[in-house]
C-alpha cells in the first residue's frame, strides 16, 4: 500500500522543482499544496495538486502584508492546511519562516506524520520577527528532517539553532533527458535575429537589476568596442520583470540594437532549445541585503546541455559551479568582459568546460538521482 506524501510549497509550487518528485510516484501518493493566485504554472505538474486560500497571496502590496508579518511571523498561509494534512504519512514543506511550515509543524504534533523541509535561505536571521522566532523554534522541535539546497543555507540553519544531527544538504536536480546538448534551433535563430555561425550570450534570469543584467549590457558593449567581428556576436536576453524598459532604454543608448535582443519568457518544455542556442551561459547576480542567490536553477539547465557558464561570487553559485564555470566578482562589468572575451578565443577551453559541466550535472544534478535520495530519506525518518 502506498504511503501519502505532501509537498506544501504555498505559492511557489512549480513545475521544475517537482520533477525531483515524480519519480516517486510508484511508492507515494503525492498531493502537491498551493495557493489561489500561485506564482507558477502548475499545470504540466503529474500528481494532485490542491490550491487554498491564502491571506498573504491576497495582499499583494508590502505594507498591507507587513501587519501580518508582525501578527503571525509570516505571510505565506494557507488556510485549511492543517486539516488537510490530516491522514498523510510524510509532510514535506518549506523554508523555517514560511508561516505554512509552521500550521504543518503544528498539524505534525495532532496528527503525528513526519516532517521535512526543504531550505532554500541563505542569509542568517532574515526572517526574524519576534512572531517568526517564535514560529520557527516550535518547527524546530516537530521537524524530523531539515534539507538545505546548500552548504550556506545548512550554516544558517545551524546559526539559527536548528538541531545539527537533522540536518542533511540535498541539492536539486533536474531531467537530464529534457535538458541535454542539442544543435542549435534554426527556427530560433531566425526568430530572433541570429545566423548559424553568430557567437550567442545567453542570459536567462527575471529581469531585475539584483540578477546583474545591466552590469552584462555594459560587459556586452566593452566586448564589442574589443572584438573586430561585431556583427557576428549575439546577446539574447530571455526573461521578464520591472526593469524591462529600463534594459530597453539602456541598449538603446549603448547602440547595442543590432547585437542584443530581449526574447522574453517560453515555456518551460521549450527552455532546452533557447539554452542550446548559447556558445556561453551568463548569470551575473549581484548580492543584495536581502537576497543573495539560493541556487540559480537556470545553471545547471545550462550546464546540461553542455554549456560553458560565467557567474558570480553570490550567494550559493560557487557550490553550484564548481569547477565546472567561471566565476567573477559580482557588479564588476570589466571582469565580466574579459571572461567572455576569453572564452570567445579560446575554443578548447570552452570545449573543457562544456565536458565539466555535463560531469558535474551527471554526478550531482540528476533528478533520478534526488528522487533516490528523498525515497531513502523518508525511508529512514519513516522507520
Amino acid at each position: 500500500m502506498k504511503k501519502k506524501l505532501a509537498i506544501i510549497r504555498g505559492p511557489n509550487l512549480n513545475s521544475w522543482e517537482m520533477q525531483n518528485y515524480v519519480h516517486l510516484m510508484d511508492q507515494f501518493d503525492i498531493v502537491g499544496f498551493t495557493s489561489y493566485g500561485h506564482n507558477f504554472d502548475v499545470s504540466s505538474i503529474p500528481f494532485e495538486v490542491k490550491r487554498l486560500i491564502s491571506i498573504g497571496q491576497l495582499l499583494k502590496a508590502r505594507f498591507l502584508r507587513k501587519p501580518m508579518n508582525h501578527l503571525i511571523g509570516d505571510y505565506h498561509d494557507l488556510q485549511g492546511l492543517e486539516h488537510s494534512l490530516k491522514g498523510f504519512d510524510i509532510v514535506h514543506s518549506v523554508e523555517t519562516s514560511y508561516y505554512c511550515s509552521y500550521q504543518a509543524a503544528r498539524a505534525k504534533k495532532r496528527y503525528g506524520f513526519k516532517l521535512v523541509l526543504t531550505v532554500w535561505e541563505n542569509i542568517p536571521f532574515l526572517f526574524h520577527l519576534a512572531a517568526t522566532k517564535k514560529n520557527k523554534l516550535f518547527i524546530a522541535k516537530q521537524t524530523d528532517l531539515f534539507l538545505p539546497v546548500s552548504n550556506r543555507a545548512k550554516e544558517v540553519l545551524s546559526l539559527e539553532g536548528m538541531p545539527e544531527e537533522k540536518i542533511i544538504v540535498q541539492m536539486p536536480g533536474i531531467d537530464i533527458q529534457h535538458f541535454r546538448p542539442m544543435e542549435k534551433d534554426k527556427e530560433l535563430l531566425k526568430k530572433f535575429g541570429c545566423d548559424e555561425d553568430d557567437f550567442i550570450i545567453l542570459f536567462v534570469a527575471n529581469l531585475y537589476r539584483e540578477k546583474g543584467i545591466y552590469d552584462l549590457i555594459y560587459a556586452f558593449r566593452q566586448l564589442l568596442n574589443i572584438i573586430k567581428k561585431k556583427d557576428k556576436i549575439k546577446l539574447l536576453i530571455g526573461g521578464k520583470g520591472y526593469e524591462e524598459k529600463n534594459i530597453i532604454k539602456t541598449i538603446v543608448e549603448l547602440k547595442l540594437l543590432e547585437n542584443a535582443k530581449l526574447i522574453g519568457s517560453f515555456p518551460y518544455k521549450i527552455m532546452p532549445k533557447i539554452h542550446n542556442l548559447a556558445d556561453v551561459f551568463v548569470l551575473p547576480s549581484i548580492p543584495i541585503p536581502t537576497w543573495q542567490e539560493q541556487f540559480g536553477y537556470v545553471l545547471i539547465e545550462s550546464m546540461a546541455c553542455g554549456k560553458p557558464v560565467i557567474s558570480t561570487y553570490c550567494g550559493s553559485i560557487p557550490e553550484v559551479l564548481g569547477d565546472a564555470g567561471i566565476l567573477v566578482q559580482p557588479n564588476d562589468f570589466s571582469s565580466l568582459t574579459h571572461a567572455i572575451e576569453n572564452l570567445y578565443y579560446d575554443e578548447s577551453y570552452r570545449l573543457k568546460l562544456c565536458k565539466y559541466s555535463l560531469d558535474r550535472i551527471e554526478k550531482y544534478f540528476d533528478a533520478k538521482q534526488v528522487s533516490f535520495n528523498l525515497r531513502k530519506f523518508y525511508e529512514d525518518i519513516y522507520r
